[in-house]
């Protein structure tokens, strides 16, 4: 496990580094000692104002992670777990002369990061190395170059008996040689257990990344597989449990179509926000061209999803708004006339005008452009259409 740190007593020395032992077992007074230092920080920081850290990574204007927290991606197998993961890393190394888009994911372009990769799964002839490469790439450097604060290893060859061990060997290590910010992947995470189904184990993986993040300057980002089948709970115990303790969760599967078979849009859903609100999902989809993952266009997208869910088709929606917005109405109104005439729920109906309006789909009313928007009057929202320039259409 990590050294624990040197805290300062009140005299301002410190007291040893690891605590002593008694026969092998740490003497109970001094364990006392440990907590009461522990307490003394906690009231030092409850007596001044709290100030939160920034996020370390946003998507688009969305705080995704945190300083010092257990982050999850969880998905089934062949989802493009890994290929997030590599497009988060790639923007926290990416260079500053580096114009390329990475799932619209950025970071402070002042903080500087050493990002960690542990992997468990790919072979270290190719897959790995391939990898690794696509996440240089994509950050603006070469294959050819090691840039510092880039660091990753392979638990593939130990035992799964050792790979506990090995890791704690290795956090420590990297924490000596990178004095900076740590982002450490682990890929897969119920791969660096003997037992993930072992509530003994699962806790000891888990309390040592807790323990971590809050002695050091770490944030963690593990991988884990759901379950086969339509459930979405992640695999074991470990799953159950990495869940409780995440800030947050994100989500990537394949979206189906209205025969429930996969298409090539790729949702990623934010299943827990722990340090902010909840945000809206985003979908991806798979480039051979970018050796990666790419925005989706928005309204491909739509298309895709209106083949799903045939209820409050965009088209439909946008032909009941230019005959209702004649010239404008009260939102209140407006929803309730289109679950009536779209027979949908009134979600699904302020999801469609969310994605209206946000995408800024052309309405045409006698035979004129325009689109949907909204202004606030006596306390309410009104919907209305404004008449779109042409020089808006090219």
């Amino acid at each position: 496990m990590f050294d624990i740190p040197a805290p300062q007593s009140q005299n301002g020395l410190s007291r040893p580094a690891q605590p002593l032992v008694l026969g092998g077992v740490e003497a109970p007074q001094l364990k006392l000692t440990r907590l009461l230092e522990s307490q003394k920080k906690i009231k030092e920081n409850k007596s001044k104002p709290i100030n939160f850290s920034q996020p370390i990574l946003w998507q688009k204007e969305n705080p995704v992670f945190f300083p010092k927290t257990i982050n999850v991606i969880q998905g089934k197998a062949g989802v493009h777990k890994s290929r997030l993961a590599e497009t988060i890393c790639a923007a926290l190394l990416k260079t500053p002369d580096s114009n390329r888009d990475l799932l619209d994911f950025k970071t402070n372009l002042l903080s500087r990061y050493a990002v960690c990769y542990v992997d468990t799964e790919r072979n270290l002839s190719d897959q790995l190395p391939y990898s690794l490469q696509q996440i240089q790439l994509k950050a603006g450097y070469t294959i050819q170059d090691n840039p510092y604060g880039f660091d990753y290893i392979s638990l593939l060859e130990f035992a799964r008996e050792e790979r506990f061990d090995m890791l704690n060997i290795y956090l420590e290590h990297i924490r000596k040689q990178f004095p900076m910010h740590l982002f450490i992947v682990l890929d897969v995470i119920t791969d660096c257990v003997f037992n993930f189904n072992d509530t003994k184990d699962s806790m000891k993986l888990i309390d040592m990344m807790n323990q971590s993040i809050n002695r050091y300057d770490v944030t963690f980002l593990c991988l884990i597989h759901e379950n086969p089948g339509n459930t979405d709970k992640a695999r074991g115990h470990l799953g159950t449990e990495i869940l409780n303790k995440a800030s947050t969760v994100l989500q990537i599967g394949f979206e189906k179509d209205a025969q429930n078979h996969n298409t090539d849009l790729i949702k990623v859903n934010f299943l827990k926000c722990r340090s902010s609100k909840k945000h809206d999902p985003f979908f991806v989809q798979y480039s051979n061209e970018e050796k990666g993952l790419v925005m989706a266009d928005p309204f491909s997208t739509q298309a895709i999803l209106d083949k799903k869910n045939h209820k409050a088709a965009l088209s439909e929606t946008t032909e009941l708004l230019a005959h209702l917005l004649q010239p404008e109405m009260p939102r209140k109104e407006l929803i309730e006339v289109l679950v009536e005439e779209l027979d949908c729920s009134k979600r699904t109906v302020v999801s469609r005008l969310k994605q209206i309006t946000d995408n800024a789909v052309v309405i045409v009313q006698n035979d004129e452009n325009f689109t949907l928007c909204t202004r606030a009057a006596n306390k309410e929202i009104i919907f209305y259409l404004s008449p779109l320039k042409s020089d808006n259409l090219e």
